[in-house]
């Protein structure tokens, strides 16, 4: 009998300290949880260094062509494309984008061959951007008077998954 009860002490203390012991752990991993979730990672500091150094002093060094921009001459067989004119042009979906004009010649072809059911060619805008750094191309569709017409036919275009919408006036 005494036994029976040293036993059912023993039980009864390795059950509290058990139960004690896990409510310990609880409230710990709690704090923690709380602790860490609102602490940050890692801090970036803001960048206010220049990026880039241009030496005052070269040092006697000459850097050629500081002053020259970029050549952007239209090869013989972009000259034979008959470019629209897009001074009409308000709001239009871009298509497609290159500055090689192979590229844009060959999408332009596949789009009017494997979607000619659905585009008609006289829809298709071909024009070309120059800049400083090279001529850009590109292939849009439709003429839209403002830019609510252009996202609602967006909606219903099938042959682009994001549409951008071009402001040629800008």
């Amino acid at each position: 009998m005494i036994k029976r009860i040293i036993f059912k002490r023993k039980n009864n203390y390795l059950l509290k300290y058990s139960l004690f012991l896990l409510l310990f752990i609880i409230i710990l991993y709690v704090f923690s949880f709380y602790y860490f979730i609102n602490k940050d990672y890692f801090v970036i500091p803001k960048f206010t260094d220049k990026y880039f150094v241009i030496p005052a002093n070269k040092e006697g060094e000459v850097v050629d062509y500081l002053d020259k921009k970029s050549l952007n001459n239209i090869d013989e067989g972009v000259q034979d494309f008959e470019f629209k004119n897009t001074s009409e042009v308000d709001f239009t979906i871009q298509l497609y984008s290159n500055d090689t004009f192979e590229n844009i010649n060959i999408y332009l072809n596949n789009l009017l061959e494997n979607k000619k059911e659905i585009i008609d060619h006289e829809d298709i805008f071909v024009f070309y951007k120059k800049t400083e750094i090279g001529t850009q191309y590109f292939i849009t569709y439709k003429n839209y008077i403002s830019k609510n017409n252009a996202f609602e036919a967006c909606d219903l275009l099938t042959i682009v998954k994001s549409c951008i919408i071009l402001n040629l006036h800008n």
